[in-house]
């Protein structure tokens, strides 16, 4: 009787889990769509499914194991009810190494087989070697000897040595050069294997339906690792023509999903961004002094803030620093950004192995004023400059730029868009065209020694010689010293018509050459200043 009881509650049991089992449908959804943001994305899949009636779960597989679980949302239209989703990491479902990898380990064991070949060939060498080594016909000393056959002996040993040794560097060569061939492939391997997740994730899905139905399911998540940044190449056929700008994005992710031809957005956005609207606290102002505090040990000063009120109060308390620019309580900042989403229309496939994918965004030809610019005190070459105004339009970020100017590629440079003018100022890079010299004319500049003073002045002359075939714009900025210290004194005497900025010290020259023509500018000042002080003059 109580056997019978036992086999029942076992059927009941393998019937209820058989009857579970039936109820979960194991579901393959596709990306569809990603929006890829600075750091991290947000993947959406779909897939049709064919609900039952009554209560089931529809596990969505194939997931990747780095989504933030809070993010998951599910959409679906029909009649009947969504009860509940959840996430649960499937480390039995490890994803299957792809074709690559199968190709790689069979050319390993190929290659494996051809080197245990040739080793097995420098054994059977180096025993002929030894046994030709062993079996010399030299006999003892008092026993007579043939030359002629001696001779011949010899000979043959010689030359089968000789062969030998030929044979068995040749097999040598033969297996560096296949175990160069089988270390490219075991870093491949490793390359592969490295960014491989090691298992899935589902999302779950609770459904209850009172008749069978069939629906589309949406299913989108946020995943950490992806992202983009911007690059740019900037061509440009000549000082007269308008400026190509191609934008475009580089795009990686390893989150272990495969996205085959998706559509893809490039957004500017943050997704982790806090959404906390921020509070604006009082800011007092009061007056502070600094009063050094002398440990018990003489070794360590505190530093102790003071106020009108007389109450004090730690370094911490004020965010104090141990420097004199503290001058209160810090502030925290909030950064305010515009959001921009790039709809990329043509379907990308992006690996998962973090390689970047390029994917061009947009390609603008702007309007440009080109200048070419010089700050010979720092860097004798000359630069091409390109100012493009009305730029915010174009939704640019800062990044790197290719330059490509009169159809040869002249390096790279970096976008700055941080600027808050309408004015985008791009280096185009050195042209080797324009010579511009600066040297010192020693014969002017002096030494001297009046009273209790001492003057030092420096006469400088820049020259600049337009070699192009064709007439250019040309600023030049060079300097004079600024005082900071009523000791010292500063007289301009001469900057050849150049814009003098009193404030910085700061001399341009605005030059236009026709070709061949070269112009000679000079740069003198005087500064005089204690005798007993170093002051040093450049």
């Amino acid at each position: 009787m109580m056997l019978r009881k036992i086999l029942m509650v076992v059927c009941l049991t393998i019937t209820a889990l058989a009857a579970k089992a039936n109820d979960d449908q194991k579901i393959t959804s596709k990306v569809q769509k990603v929006i890829v943001f600075l750091n991290g994305a947000q993947v959406t899949r779909t897939a049709m499914v064919n609900v039952n009636a009554g209560t089931s779960e529809l596990v969505f597989g194939g997931i990747s194991p780095g989504i933030d679980v809070q993010s998951i949302q599910v959409h679906a239209n029909g009649d009947f009810t969504i009860l509940s989703v959840k996430h649960e990491m499937n480390y039995l479902d490890e994803q299957v190494k792809n074709s690559q990898v199968e190709q790689i380990e069979a050319a390993l064991k190929v290659l494996k087989d051809k080197i245990d070949l040739q080793n097995s060939l420098i054994s059977v060498y180096s025993a002929e070697e030894n046994m030709l080594m062993k079996n010399q016909l030299v006999k003892a000393e008092n026993a007579a000897l043939e030359v002629p056959k001696l001779k011949e002996a010899l000979d043959f040993q010689t030359e089968r040595l000789i062969a030998i040794k030929e044979k068995e560097l040749a097999i040598n060569n033969q297996i560096v050069a296949l175990g160069v061939e089988r270390q490219k492939y075991n870093q491949q391997l490793d390359e592969i294997n490295r960014k491989e997740a090691v298992s899935t994730s589902n999302i779950i899905v609770t459904i209850s339906s009172k008749s069978e139905v069939q629906s589309t399911f949406s299913l989108s998540y946020l995943i950490h690792d992806a992202r983009w940044y911007p690059s740019y190449d900037i061509r440009a056929k000549n000082v007269n023509s308008p400026l190509a700008i191609i934008y475009k994005a580089n795009v990686s992710q390893t989150t272990g999903e495969e996205w085959k031809n998706v559509r893809l957005t490039l957004s500017t956005g943050n997704p982790y961004l806090n959404n906390n609207k921020p509070e604006l606290n009082p800011y007092y102002l009061n007056i502070y002094q600094y009063e050094p505090k002398v440990s018990a040990d003489k070794s360590l000063a505190e530093v102790v803030v003071v106020s009108a009120s007389g109450i004090k109060r730690t370094p911490e308390q004020y965010g104090y620093l141990g420097n004199d620019d503290a001058n209160g309580p810090n502030v925290a900042q909030t950064e305010n950004q515009t959001n921009v989403d790039f709809n990329i229309d043509n379907p990308y496939t992006i690996a998962s192995d973090g390689k970047e994918s390029l994917v061009e965004i947009n390609q603008v030809e702007v309007k440009a004023n080109y200048q070419y610019y010089v700050a010979p005190k720092l860097n004798t070459n000359v630069f091409l400059t390109a100012q493009v105004t009305d730029w915010s339009k174009y939704n640019f970020l800062a990044g790197e730029v290719n330059i490509f100017f009169e159809g040869t590629y002249i390096g790279k440079s970096r976008m700055d868009t941080q600027a808050l003018n309408d004015t985008l100022n791009l280096s185009l890079g050195v042209d080797k065209g324009i010579l511009v010299t600066r040297t010192s004319r020693k014969d002017l500049t002096e030494r001297q020694t009046f009273g209790s003073n001492k003057k030092e002045t420096k006469d400088w002359l820049i020259e600049v010689k337009n070699r192009k075939n064709q007439p250019i714009n040309l600023l030049v900025e060079d300097q004079v010293p600024v005082s900071q210290n009523s000791s010292i004194e500063v007289e301009t005497q001469n900057v050849s018509d150049g814009k003098l900025d009193q404030t910085t010290g700061k001399v341009s020259w605005n030059l236009s050459l026709k070709p061949s023509d070269d112009k000679k500018i000079e740069l003198k000042y005087q500064v005089k200043y204690p005798k007993n002080q170093t002051v040093i003059v450049q």
